[in-house]
């Protein structure tokens, strides 16, 4: 009787020591996944309450409250069918969306999201893993390298399909795209990635979407670098307005109707810009606010 109940204590003690091992286990896997990190999920919504003040017009500018998102990245894989557990010559083909960009922006830091669809299996979706490498440039975007680690979340439901997972970096002013590469499990573990379309950003995570052009001048308004400095080593002249539409009308032999635009720096004064033709462009009204409430969070 007692070397029965020995045997059932002594059974249960392997059992326990083999689950926590297998915890033990699973947990490496998810924090040491070849230098990545996992993903946190993100259900809130997004809200923005970043305002900006425009100190030449007074007025208090904010924008609209949706999260900035790339353009999809969209992968294909072809999956061999199966039937009852036997592979068959047929080949289907599984599309994955993949869409990713700036949630929010907090005490000085961003928050980057990423989601996945696949819509070609709307019921039982595929085991995949998603890897999402932040990558920037801070400079005038040209060339990218990684910021901070890689993420990753690996779908193993369709529940977890859709939902937005995140990361942070710290808050920067720069050009900036992610990098997704995607395993798909039930395709034989085949890998892609593909790199986002990159975007300029702010500090404070506003987007630079202004795009004006004059063709009388040939004048334009160019993204600007992410690393010019604070510091004016210019003021602005009385008559600068005067001055500007003047030699514009030279020309150009165009006159301007001055109540629809602002004289803009396209180098901002304070950053080290001067007064010269060359660095000012008229701009809308509506569109040199923007502009300018842009510049005060770069």
């Amino acid at each position: 009787m007692i070397k029965k109940h020995f045997t059932k204590i002594l059974c249960l003690a392997l059992s326990l020591i083999m689950v926590m091992s297998m915890g033990t286990s699973v947990f490496a896997s998810e924090t040491d996944d070849n230098g990545s990190i996992p993903a946190v999920e993100d259900t809130a919504i997004f809200t923005s309450d970043t305002f900006f003040y425009n100190a030449e017009t007074g007025e208090t500018v904010a924008e609209n409250g949706e999260p900035f998102a790339f353009d999809d990245i969209e992968f294909e894989f072809e999956e061999s069918e199966s039937q009852d557990g036997i592979s068959t010559a047929d080949v289907s083909i599984e599309i994955y969306l993949l869409r990713g960009g700036l949630k929010r922006t907090s005490n000085g830091t961003f928050t980057w999201w990423f989601n996945t669809d696949c819509p070609t299996s709307p019921i039982n979706k595929p085991n995949i893993k998603v890897t999402a490498q932040l990558q920037g440039n801070f400079t005038t975007g040209s060339t990218f390298s990684n910021v901070g680690s890689p993420v990753y979340h690996t779908y193993n439901t369709n529940a977890e399909y859709g939902i937005d997972y995140t990361w942070t970096s710290t808050a920067k002013t720069g050009y900036y795209r992610i990098k997704f590469t995607l395993t798909d499990y039930d395709a034989g573990g085949k890998v892609q990635s593909a790199n986002t379309n990159s975007q300029l950003w702010n500090r404070t995570g506003h987007a630079w979407t202004f795009s004006f052009s004059d063709s009388a001048s040939g004048k334009y308004l160019p993204k600007p670098p992410a690393n010019y400095t604070k510091g004016a080593t210019s003021t602005r002249p009385s008559n600068l307005a005067d001055t500007y539409y003047t030699t514009y009308t030279n020309n150009t032999g165009v006159t301007l109707n001055r109540s629809l635009y602002d004289v803009h720096h396209i180098q901002p004064l304070a950053y080290g810009g001067n007064n010269s033709y060359s660095n000012l462009i008229h701009l809308p009204k509506a569109t040199h606010t923007s502009v300018t409430s842009w510049w005060a969070g770069y």
